[in-house]
């Protein structure tokens, strides 16, 4: 189908939408979606600019993320109308990519947009941990059509930017990484007499409670029902980051239990994070030598 760019005229839901399509000082960040979609709409499903209208993070996200691992060199792949957003081969496998942007969520678990200095960590986590929930329920669903094979890779990737304080780190930990695995709060012991730091751990926390009590665990990742999923990619842009190379906050959650892992030489380009024997790594990437080339083309 012809180009037309990604917004639509006529009546929008999305208040961010309409902003981004109506305001005459957004011209650049129109500009950048524009850009975007140009090159993902090859790949887009029909009712992707209509959904846009309502849903315009999850729908960017979806974009976004796939402009990105194009720029990486991984040639992306549709099956159909149904199932993951779509998959790409590395490794000799599929690796399929479910994108999902999950917002503050609705009633009294709800994460407030303005706080009195105290952010709601537990909340947050939980927006998380529904988010896990949402997609594991979708693979069971392709694997069930015969979209997904059982043996391929499965990455859920979640953007935060639609979480109230989502993208801000939750204390030594990210809170995607918090919300996955049985991470509490930082903590410190001193010896009294020195005064020397002797060890420093995470508490361990393998759930959270929700207002009405009843607990959500924090610890997926060991669970035998997500062994389906192989990492969650997370990141928090926005169409405002259109100045920053494509991809450049993503970071990556290996799932440590998964039944099909990925090799990470696929996020090399990424910040990892991988959980052994009780204890999380993380791994920056490999420095890029400047070749005066724009950073997504490297």
């Amino acid at each position: 189908m012809a180009n037309r760019g990604f917004f639509l005229p006529g009546d929008c839901k999305d208040p961010d939408y309409k902003a981004a399509r109506d305001l005459p000082q957004v011209q650049q960040i129109r500009d950048f979606v524009n850009s975007l979609w140009e090159q993902y709409e090859p790949y887009a499903d029909s009712h992707s600019l209509k959904d846009a209208q309502n849903h315009f993070l999850q729908r960017f996200w979806e974009v976004y993320l796939a402009v990105a691992l194009l720029k990486r060199g991984f040639q992306i792949q549709r099956m159909g109308g149904e199932g993951p957003e779509f998959f790409v081969e590395f490794d000799g496998h599929c690796v399929w990519f479910e994108a999902i942007a999950p917002g503050p969520g609705t009633g009294a678990d709800k994460v407030p947009e303005n706080t009195l200095g105290d952010v709601p960590e537990e909340r947050i986590l939980l927006r998380f941990t529904n988010a896990l929930d949402e997609k594991r329920k979708k693979y069971l669903q392709a694997v069930g059509k015969g979209i997904i094979q059982p043996s391929d890779r499965y990455v859920v990737a979640i953007n935060s930017r639609g979480i109230p304080h989502g993208r801000y780190y939750g204390g030594a930990a990210p809170y995607f990484v918090q919300a996955f695995l049985p991470l509490g709060h930082p903590t410190l012991t001193i010896n009294i007499e020195t005064r020397e730091a002797v060890n420093a751990y995470f508490q361990r926390r393998e759930a959270v409670p929700k207002v009405n009590r009843s607990p959500v665990s924090t610890k997926a990742f060991l669970e035998a029902q997500s062994a389906c999923v192989s990492a969650v990619l997370y990141s928090s842009v926005d169409c405002g980051d259109h100045s920053k190379a494509l991809g450049y906050d993503f970071e990556v959650l290996h799932n440590p239990t998964a039944q099909y892992p990925l090799n990470s030489s696929m996020f090399a380009w990424c910040r990892q994070f991988f959980w052994h024997n009780e204890v999380l790594t993380q791994v920056d990437p490999t420095p890029v030598i400047d070749t005066g080339a724009p950073p997504e083309t490297r």
